[in-house]
């Protein structure tokens, strides 16, 4: 059949009839041809059909549905995307809590199983009218695109499809496997009724999923398990970091669900354990998802988890926007190649460049003004941070001083004081810039460096030498006693306690004996004071008090 099969008339009726299948109105175009999304990509790996959540739009891979001899079944197809998109998931915040979910139950699992979830409650719907075009799609894409031996997982998939429909074992999947899955995975073929029979017929959809997993799990082999070239796969879209930073709060309501699916016999107590603790779980789901290389993702979970741990200890102060938006327009440059179209200022182009604007645009950035000063009295605040072997690296699990410095930075930023921090372990510490907002601030004391401990004295009494009126905290433990100690380390702290407002040593010790012992020429200083903290636990408490007594009062 020609391509020219698929007339505009054809698919806007089979699009009219999907929306009718549903009985809703959804916003979204009518579809358009899918463009591969490589020139030289594999046909079996292009989706069959998607919606592109951005644009709004529906593509349909009209080639392949072609190629498989699947004309008839746009109808189908079509229904099959909007039951994604009305249905199941419906929100993008769900499908994360159960992406969630399943890395407590299969932890590290490569390919989530979460489209087959889906499939299996959308094509019940589309089923009950049209099954036989959504075998056409499924038998068809197999004869056509299959080039080795059906995963045991796809295959237990198509099986419980035949029990739903009707259909005689090998309508779906290969005849020719039917007795070696059998012999491999005995009472597949009943299992698979079963199936069939008890999870349509679940109450709560959380049970849904739980009794999926559960039976699901024997056919995966091991995490890096993957369901194979099948059709109508990879099309949910991604959740963003909200919906992932809402799912991962969302523990509490499932604990009703997995009682009562260890009550039902389909989860043991092995399989359910205790809830991970909140930054192992964020590394957890961060690992399984692809795309995700950069760290970005995390960084910003982190991040989050942090500024909740934050807000614990403080009160809630009336801030500052977080994020001052630029609108002061910069010197004009020319613009490139490569460069962002929407910086272009299209009005200075056209008077300065006549009839040759369209050919040598101009552009200009935008950038942000500068915030007010501070509140009076309110110092700028100066952050050394110890980010040695000796702690954790804040984003695999908490730590206590990282929490502290989160705490103080917020604190001081709330106050519309401006931030600067300092991260030092050994060799050369990261400085940033000053910081006017908190969520900079806490993406930059998230850093974490690892190996020995050495405070950076030169840039400590560099800093006291250009800025005097700033209020600076140390914070660190044993190791920092034993840096002042060494080299002319003793004198160059003293100067940097008399270039400052004050400078405050914020250390994890046993007791300030020693402490005060070791830095006595410090302690006469009018402007040092060392605050002790004896257990990591009480960081955030004491960095909380510690804002209280020199930012507010």
């Amino acid at each position: 059949m020609s391509p020219s099969r698929f007339t505009p008339e054809l698919i806007a009726k089979c699009w009219r009839d999907a929306l009718a299948l549903w009985d809703v109105q959804v916003r979204l175009s009518p579809p358009e041809p899918h463009v591969p999304f490589r020139a030289d990509a594999d046909p079996a790996n292009e989706p069959l059909a998607y919606i592109n959540m951005v644009k709004r739009q529906v593509f349909v891979n009209f080639h392949l549905l072609e190629s498989m001899s699947a004309e008839a079944s746009l109808m189908a197809v079509l229904a099959h995307e909007i039951g994604h998109h009305a249905r199941f998931p419906h929100t993008l915040g769900w499908d994360a809590e159960l992406k969630v979910m399943e890395q407590r139950l299969l932890p590290g699992l490569k390919q989530s199983l979460t489209n087959f979830f889906y499939d299996l409650q959308v094509n019940e719907v589309v089923g009950r009218t049209h099954w036989e075009d959504l075998c056409r799609v499924y038998r068809n894409f197999q004869r056509v695109y299959a080039r080795r031996e059906m995963s045991p997982l796809f295959f237990f998939y198509l099986s419980i499809h035949e029990e739903l429909w009707g259909c005689e074992p090998g309508t779906l999947v290969p005849r020719t496997e039917l007795r070696a899955m059998e012999e491999r995975f005995p009472g597949l073929r009943v299992e698979a009724r079963v199936f069939a029979q008890t999870f349509y017929a679940l109450p709560d959809p959380r049970l849904q999923f739980l009794y999926f997993c559960a039976t699901f799990l024997r056919y995966l082999s091991g995490p890096d398990d993957g369901t194979g070239a099948m059709p109508m796969a990879s099309d949910v879209p991604t959740p963003d970091v909200d919906d992932w930073d809402s799912a991962l709060q969302s523990g509490g309501r499932w604990e009703d669900a997995l009682g009562e699916a260890r009550e039902r016999g389909w989860l043991s107590a092995d399989q359910v354990s205790s809830a991970p603790d909140a930054l192992a779980n964020i590394d957890r789901i961060t690992r399984s998802l692809p795309g995700t290389g950069d760290g970005k993702l995390r960084r910003a979970l982190v991040s989050r988890h942090y500024r909740r741990e934050v807000d614990k200890h403080l009160l809630k102060l009336p801030a500052a926007p977080n994020r001052v938006e630029p609108y002061l327009r910069t010197t004009p440059e020319a613009w490139e190649y490569g460069d962002d179209p929407s910086a272009i200022d299209w009005t200075l182009t056209v008077l300065s460049r006549g009839h040759l604007a369209a050919v040598s645009p101009l552009r200009r950035e935008l950038e942000a003004e500068e915030p007010p000063g501070t509140e009076p009295g309110v110092p700028e605040l100066e952050i050394y941070l110890d980010t040695s072997g000796s702690m954790p690296n804040p984003e695999l699990q908490l730590n206590a001083m990282t929490l502290a410095a989160q705490v103080l930075s917020a604190s001081a930023l709330r106050k519309q004081a401006r931030v600067r921090g300092i991260i030092y372990s050994h060799g050369s510490p990261l400085v940033s810039p000053w910081m006017y907002d908190e969520e900079h601030a806490r993406d930059f004391f998230l850093h974490y460096i690892g190996g020995g401990t050495q405070l950076p004295f030169d840039v400590l009494r560099q800093s006291a030498r250009e800025k005097r009126d700033v209020l600076r905290v140390i914070i660190s433990d044993s190791d920092f006693l034993a840096n002042a100690t060494t080299d002319d380390h003793m004198d160059m702290l003293v100067e940097a306690v008399r270039g400052s407002r004050m400078l405050v040593a914020l250390l994890s010790l046993a007791d300030d004996v020693h402490a005060r012992q070791t830095l006595a020429p410090v302690v006469r200083e009018r402007g040092f004071r060392l605050v002790v903290v004896k257990w990591l636990s009480d960081f955030g408490p004491a960095a909380a008090a510690l804002s209280q007594a020199l930012l507010e009062k």
